[in-house]
């Protein structure tokens, strides 16, 4: 590993999983005790080459996944929160190189992802300029189905633990939020680890653009570095709307591996909290 990866993994480990829009609802609401909500959110990824350690391989052959979220949240008190999220991959394709030269073999997959349980707990605190909020978060993932129906899947498909970490606070114009975290499967998928960074600007008391960076990092040296803008917009007070975009600036697979890189992403959210 050399210095850059051992300082981005570095990275990670210190802020140690979940960007700061992971959490329903858009990770805003509810902030009251007996809270609950639900949202949807429409993915869009596209990846443009296969890449092996950090360099292109194939060029032109693509993968594409559309996959909807269902994700929901129930407060105790504001402090105290179990959260879901059920993923559906409505149309996934990728395209790998055929045995013969310039041939391409397709693959597909669709259905029930892996769910995701979470317990975030959350600290509180006002200051005289600003408030804000300390959270930790244990996580399950739990395999809906088992792996070899589908020709690929874009889920693990095994079961894993998580712990996520993050610190957000704002001013009335002013958002900062930073996180991290780390998962940890079965056999044979690897420990995945990763980190945030959100800056905000609150333009009106209803509204607020960010511009979010993530880095994910895998122990077989599998490296993404994604940033990009994201909109919210609170409806009213029961009705939030989220759409964000971010594109791979740095795309790095395992060593002596093949997978897909250079990629964006797309996710457009409603969310209902009462």
């Amino acid at each position: 590993m050399n210095v850059q990866k051992l300082f981005l993994c570095g990275f990670a480990l210190c802020y140690t999983l979940l960007t700061h829009a992971d959490q329903p609802i858009m990770n805003m609401m509810p902030r009251w005790d007996r809270g609950f909500g639900l949202q949807v959110q429409q993915q869009y990824i596209y990846r443009s080459d296969i890449l092996t350690d950090n360099r292109i391989a194939f060029t032109g052959f693509s993968e594409e996944i559309h996959q909807v979220w269902l994700e929901g949240v129930y407060t105790w008190d504001r402090s105290v929160r179990i959260t879901f999220k059920i993923p559906y991959v409505i149309d996934a394709r990728r395209e790998l190189p055929g045995t013969t030269p310039g041939s391409k073999v397709e693959q597909y997959d669709e259905g029930l992802g892996d769910i995701t349980l979470a317990l975030p707990l959350k600290k509180y605190f006002n200051l005289n300029a600003r408030s804000g909020n300390w959270t930790v978060s244990p996580q399950l993932r739990i395999p809906l189905d088992d792996r070899g129906e589908d020709s690929y899947d874009v889920w693990n498909r095994v079961w894993g633990v998580g712990l996520s970490f993050g610190y957000e606070t704002e001013t009335p114009t002013l958002f900062f939020a930073i996180g991290g975290g780390f998962w940890i499967f079965e056999e044979p998928e690897n420990v995945e680890m990763s980190a945030s960074l959100d800056l905000g600007w609150n333009f009106r008391d209803n509204a607020q653009l960010l511009w979010e960076s993530d880095i994910k990092y895998q122990d077989d040296s599998t490296l993404f570095i994604s940033a990009g803008p994201a909109f919210y917009w609170r409806f009213d007070d029961y009705i939030h709307g989220r759409i964000e975009w971010k594109h791979d600036f740095h795309s790095e697979v395992g060593y002596n591996e093949l997978d897909h890189g250079n990629g964006d992403m797309l996710r457009v959210g409603l969310g209902f909290v009462y």
